[in-house]
Order: C-alpha cells, then sequence, then structure tokens
C-alpha cells in the first residue's frame, strides 16, 4: 500500500485527488471518490477525471471467472483479451493478475491512460498488459489489421455496446468471445420503446417479465451482428444484474454456423389478461392460449441462458479466487445453474395471484409443486417475485391455484 506522501506526489502529477483500492488481486489508484460525489452523497464515476465505477466489481469478478473457464473448457495455453474502453484500468489488470492473460487496452483519455499506466507499473503488470491513447473501434482494428486476435473482447461501456459491436466481431479470428454489458436497461426492457425499436431494430414492447426480456434482446441483437459478419454465436452466460445486462458470446466463423444461430431466434409473447409467457415464430397480436390481445416484442434470443458446464467451472473458480463480491458472485452463478437451462421466460407470481384475486404464497412453494409434477422449475435471478418453469402454462396457473386454495383453507 502506498503511503501518504507518495500519494500527495502521485496527485500532484496527475492533478486530482487520488486513493488506492483494492478489488480482487490487484492495488489500483483511482479518483478520490470522496472529492466527486453528487449533492445526494452518491459518488458519481462520470464527474471523476477517470472514470472507475467500484458498483461494477461484480461485473469484473464474474468477468475473471468466466475466462479462466473459458480457457479450461477450450484448452487453452495463451489467452490474449481487448479491453477497449480502460478508464483507470482495473479490468485489464485483474484479466492480466487473476486470469494470466496479455491485455491489450485503450481508452480515448489521455489521463486515463496516465493513470492506467501507473496501476500497471504498481501491480508489477507493465510487461502483461499494455495500455495505449485510442478511439476503441479504431484500436480494435488496427490490432486486427497487425494479426494480433483476441480470445476476449470485453466491451463495458457507460451506456449501449452497440457502436463497438461489429468491429469486436471483426476482430477476431476463427473463434473467440464478445463480453457485451450494457446499461441501457430502460430502452432494452420496453420503457422507452422508440429507443428499443431504433436502437436495437426490434419490434418493441414490454413484457412482465422485462429483465429477461433485455437480456434476450442484447444476446438476439449481437447474434444477428455476428451473423451479419457469417459468424455463429454461442450464448455461453447471459445474466441481469444491478442495473445492467451482461452477455458472453462465443462466435465461430462460418456460414453454415451463422444461419443455425438465426434459428434460436424468435418473438416474446406476454399476455396480460391470462399471463401466458413465451415464444412465437411470427408476429401475431393475439394471445396463443385465450386470443387476447398480447404484446410482442422481438426478434430476441430463445435459448438457454448459461452453458451449464461453464458455470460449474466458474463456481469451482471461485472457490480459491479472491473477489471483491465473492457471496455474490456464488449466489448469482448458483441461481444461473439452477434456471438457465429452462429456455422459457419467468412468470410473476404476483401478477397471477392478482388474475386469481388470491393472495400471493411464496415462489418456493411453487417451484416445489411444479417439481413434484415433474416439470423443471426454478426461481430466478431476475426478480424474487419471479420462477421459471417449463410447464405448460395452463398448469402454471393451476398449480398456483391449487397452493392459494390451500394457504386460504389452512388460514
Amino acid at each position: 500500500m502506498l503511503g501518504r506522501e507518495t500519494l500527495k506526489v502521485i496527485e500532484e502529477r496527475l492533478g486530482y485527488p487520488v486513493e488506492v483500492i483494492e478489488e480482487g488481486s490487484v492495488h489500483v489508484i483511482v479518483p478520490r471518490r470522496d472529492a466527486y460525489r453528487r449533492p445526494d452523497g452518491v459518488y458519481e464515476p462520470a464527474w471523476a477525471p477517470v472514470f472507475y465505477n467500484p458498483r461494477m466489481a461484480l461485473n469484473r469478478d464474474l468477468s475473471i471467472l468466466f475466462l479462466r473457464a473459458y480457457r479450461q473448457l477450450r484448452g487453452l495455453e495463451n489467452v490474449v483479451v481487448f479491453e477497449p474502453l480502460a478508464g483507470s484500468g482495473v479490468r485489464a489488470l485483474r484479466y492480466a493478475v487473476e486470469a494470466d492473460a496479455t491485455v491489450y487496452a485503450a481508452d480515448l483519455s489521455p489521463a486515463a491512460v496516465r493513470l492506467a499506466s501507473l496501476n500497471a507499473m504498481m501491480n508489477d503488470a507493465s510487461e502483461r498488459v499494455w495500455f495505449f491513447l485510442s478511439d476503441a473501434n479504431e484500436f480494435m482494428a488496427k490490432l486486427a489489421r497487425r494479426g494480433t486476435r483476441p480470445v476476449l473482447v470485453d466491451i463495458d461501456p457507460f451506456g449501449s455496446p452497440l457502436p463497438f459491436l461489429d468491429i469486436a466481431i471483426e476482430s477476431l479470428g476463427t473463434r473467440g468471445v464478445i463480453a457485451a454489458t450494457a446499461t441501457d436497461t430502460a430502452p432494452l426492457s420496453g420503457t422507452h420503446p422508440r429507443a428499443l425499436r431504433r436502437k436495437y431494430d426490434v419490434v418493441p414492447g414490454r413484457t412482465a417479465w422485462e429483465k429477461e426480456q433485455a437480456v434476450r434482446i442484447l444476446a438476439g441483437y449481437i447474434i444477428r451482428r455476428a451473423a451479419a459478419h457469417e459468424y455463429g454465436a454461442r450464448i455461453l452466460l447471459a445474466y441481469y444484474t444491478d442495473y445492467y445486462v451482461r452477455v458472453f458470446a462465443e462466435l465461430q466463423k462460418g456460414a453454415r454456423r451463422a444461419d443455425e444461430s438465426l434459428e434460436r431466434l424468435s418473438y416474446g409473447v406476454y399476455c396480460p389478461i391470462c399471463n401466458y409467457t413465451g415464444y412465437v415464430d411470427e408476429i401475431s397480436k393475439r394471445c396463443p392460449n385465450c386470443g387476447a390481445p398480447a404484446i410482442i416484442v422481438g426478434p430476441l434470443y430463445k435459448g438457454p441462458l448459461c452453458e451449464r458446464e461453464i458455470v460449474e467451472l466458474m463456481l469451482r473458480e471461485s472457490e480459491g479466487a479472491k473477489l471483491a463480491e465473492k457471496r455474490r458472485v456464488e449466489k448469482l452463478l448458483t441461481m444461473l445453474l439452477d434456471e438457465c437451462s429452462i429456455e422459457k421466460p419467468y412468470y410473476r407470481l404476483d401478477k397471477i395471484c392478482s388474475m386469481l384475486h388470491y393472495s400471493m404464497p411464496k415462489p418456493v412453494e411453487v417451484v416445489e409443486a411444479l417439481r413434484r409434477k415433474g416439470f423443471q422449475a426454478a426461481r430466478t435471478h431476475f426478480d424474487p417475485r419471479g420462477f421459471k418453469t417449463n410447464a405448460p402454462h395452463n398448469e402454471v396457473v393451476d398449480t398456483v391455484l391449487e397452493i392459494a386454495v390451500q394457504r386460504q383453507t389452512r388460514e
């Protein structure tokens, strides 16, 4: 840890107040958070001279575990990572130090590159991670032209990843991973339908499973953009937490693979009357269950939101790892392991009970009852009031009704 006198010298060189934070296995110098708080007392990363967001520590923890697991899964020895939006450099440094990766990172801010390079030296990582002053897309394209091909491109912007996806895809070799974060969850969840149509080129809508909708729209968009470049895309992990969506998609070159990926797209449907949730292959304004006017959104991805093997490997890697948010990481991965093989979107139990005019039971009671009937069922990380199941819709409603009636009778 740096002493106060050393920090004063660094502050004089940089021109703004700093502090040292520990995240995972690295120590990094960042703008002092107390100096960049809003009137309500909340630290605002965008106000600081170099971007550092402590709320993304969970995101970075999971990214490190993913790369370590993916490396095992594919038997990779040398791993190259592109990180085109470096900020303070904490993500790039963690990939280098904790996942033994060679990292090429860039930022358009001279202040960010200066600070990130200083952080690399402080962590003895200057031979494993290189920081460049560059526009993100120019940086990725230039490295690719030189023949440097990444195993993983991590796009973690403040907003939407869309401006960076095409060049990121083009920078890959025959196979690699795009890891994309989206914080523009209001459009993705259907709150701003015009922005959703404009940015993601989908029929807009807002379902009761809006958080899963957000994940599936981003995953579907990545699949479509990859197909345009003749890459097939396989979703290895996708989730929603805090205020953002995160998708890890493995891309492989090939027109046939691209065509097969497009077969995993569909339209999401939600009926506000009977609470039906599912997918339809063609745009229809009517609920497949009751015929009432339905909400349609898409195209979006309809497949599993994680692959069991990679999540199991991530959980195994987390056991001995030094993580910033270890408890949350393990809780999220455990829930994903339980739910992600169920492809149908989650149900909101409170909305079903409102339709039935009964008090809401505990979601775990519904999950256990559906499992006793032989169906897959699980709680979901998307919503504490939600659950996922492959049971037919009428079976879901009947099960909830049975539990609600039994509870009322006992009371």
